[in-house]
């Protein structure tokens, strides 16, 4: 017990070595940069996420405020000193400097206290706009102390790095200048960091979460049946053992309407719907769980059906129950729907952890069966769709090289919420046609791949004649309020044209862009991407089912009714999850 308070004491001690030491210069940057920060951007923020900006905003308001005395002492001090002394701080008794250090901290408190009110305002504005919760101004004023937190162990790192810098200047060769081994040494440290940054931290997340969320997944959720029906894998009949499928895969075959149920609902003659899926524990690797689909789908006969689904899971092997159901019911059962999982991390693991798990397994999925059903005839097969959600889209586009590769392979493909550092999407929206913006772009005139912002958009888009959009239709959907789409490192230090462009969907947004704060906050909007209603966010269930009829083509789309098929949707109990 001693230990611990004797550590807790040195922890202490060492705060308030920081806390006596601090920079007015730095101080007054960490002021301001941490008020920037608690300005608004795309989505409401709770308290938790707003105190991590604010304290990372002030870390590096802190760096930037040195690197602002620096640029003074040297072009403006060293010119002006003899005839204003006043102006270097050495020519001040050490008692007045360090008394200004601490007036300019607890005006810094104060200071970010009084944003905190302000910002609760800003934030009940948008939750407004959204129809969610505000925040209560007890809860946002957590804001401060957690700010100030993330501050303090932002200055610990800051000063290690410093220390590190120092240690290996002062073991370089002496016969060199100082500056040549202090020089040295921040290069040799700022190579390990970036090193540390792109290879090790990601590894690192993807490891801990394999090793966390594999054992949470691997088991069937207790409170679904084992399938009986020959449909679906899992069953007696089937070769896919039900204790291999996993959480997710559980849930999505022991869900959804059957035959009966789609024909109370719709009026007209069903099928019973087809439903593969190969889990963690039926096979070792991508490649053999692609091929027991492919048995299961023989093993069904999905090749005689009308339409063949191919969807992406996301990190957790999670097949979105809406998409699956809304097919499902766009044709009446004579349906099958295959999916495998590749991992059983959350998507967000596999987001900072770079993708590339991702990646690889998309094409080690998806190209087998495709091989497939391009083998069976080709005036007796299943029209071939793929869908793909958030970190799914990113292992669909991985199976293609390009748009040509795609209109050779598949009859369409829907994607919604797909990521801003995807391949494919990042290709489309950088050779956008002249006058088209990033928020809407148009690809070589639309004649394969369409982007949609909201259901509106996709149902003019699912009218459009072959002759515009042609037989193979790739259709994005991305809604303006979702930052899963318009995240990225650029943000950092580059204005993107989305929040440029003057257009409908941008007057949602009261953000400015600011250099490093613009990026932490749409980092942290991340989280809550879907904590608000349907069609805002990263929710995209009631675009889905006119996507599906989009990609179909205008036959399909224009002979359905997209408002009675909804009804239909919401009247059948599916267990959305």
């Amino acid at each position: 017990m001693a230990g611990v308070r004797g550590e807790a004491r040195a922890v202490e001690a060492r705060i308030a070595d920081i806390v006596r030491h601090l920079d007015p210069w730095g101080v007054i940057g960490a002021a301001i940069l941490s008020t920037l920060g608690l300005t608004p951007s795309i989505l409401p923020r709770d308290w938790p996420y707003q105190g991590l900006i604010s304290g990372l905003a002030a870390g590096f308001g802190y760096v930037v405020g040195i690197g602002v005395k620096l640029v003074w002492y040297r072009f403006v001090v060293s010119k002006w000193a003899d005839k204003y002394p006043w102006l270097a701080a050495s020519a001040w008794e050490p008692k007045r400097y360090r008394l200004l250090a601490r007036i300019a901290t607890g005006a810094f408190i104060a200071w970010l206290v009084g944003f905190v009110i302000i910002a609760v305002r800003w934030q009940r504005e948008l939750a407004s706009v959204y129809s969610v919760p505000a925040p209560s101004m007890s809860s946002y004023l957590l804001v401060v102390p957690l700010a100030l937190a993330v501050f303090t162990l932002f200055l610990l790192i800051l000063r290690s790095i410093i220390f590190l810098v120092r240690w290996l200047a002062r073991r370089f060769p002496q016969r060199f200048r100082s500056t040549y081994r202090r020089l040295g040494a921040v290069i040799i440290v700022a190579v390990i960091a970036i090193y540390t940054v792109e290879n090790i931290i990601p590894g690192a997340i993807v490891s801990l979460g394999d090793r966390v969320f594999t054992a949470q997944n691997a088991d069937p959720d207790p409170d679904t049946q084992r399938p009986t029906l020959s449909e679906r894998s899992g069953s007696p009949t089937s070769d896919v053992d039900w204790d291999g499928v996993g959480l997710q895969g559980s849930r999505f075959l022991s869900s959804g309407a059957h035959k009966d149920e789609l024909e109370q609902v719709t009026g007209k003659p069903a099928k019973e719907p087809i439903r593969a899926y190969a889990g963690l524990g039926n096979r070792d690797s991508n490649e053999g769980r692609a091929q027991l689909l492919i048995d299961e789908l023989e093993r069904t006969h999905a090749q005689d059906r009308k339409a063949l689904l191919l969807t992406m899971t996301t990190g957790t092997g999670w097949v979105s129950s809406y998409s699956a159901q809304a097919f499902e019911l766009l044709y009446g059962g004579d349906t099958a729907i295959a999916a495998a999982q590749y991992s059983a991390m959350p998507s967000v693991f596999h987001f900072f952890g770079g993708g590339s798990q991702v990646e690889r397994a998309g094409e080690e999925f998806i190209n087998p069966i495709v091989d497939w059903w391009n083998s069976l005839p080709e005036d007796d097969r299943p029209k071939l769709y793929l869908y793909g959600e958030s970190l799914g889209t990113t292992g669909i586009e991985a199976a293609f090289s390009g748009v040509r590769d795609i209109a050779n392979s598949v009859d369409g493909i829907l994607l919604t919420g797909p990521p801003h550092f995807n391949r494919l999407r990042s290709q489309f929206v950088e050779r956008r046609d002249p006058g088209s913006t990033e928020i809407s772009p148009v690809y070589a005139g639309g004649l394969v791949v369409r982007f949609a912002n909201d259901v509106d958009q996709v149902r003019r888009w699912g009218r459009v004649p072959e002759e515009e959009w042609g037989r193979t239709r790739m259709l994005y959907i991305q809604h303006p309020s979702d930052p899963v789409s318009w995240w990225s490192p650029e943000l950092a230090f580059k204005e993107p044209d989305w929040m440029k462009e003057d257009t409908s969907y941008s007057r949602e947004r009261v953000m400015q862009w600011m250099p490093i704060i613009t990026y932490l906050q749409v980092a942290a909007d991340l989280p809550g991407a879907k904590d608000v209603p349907d069609g805002v966010g990263h929710n995209y269930g009631t675009s889905v089912l006119d996507g599906f009829a989009a990609i179909a083509g205008p036959d399909v789309a224009r002979s359905i009714d997209s408002e009675e098929l909804q009804r239909q949707f919401d009247e059948l109990d599916v267990g959305i999850y």
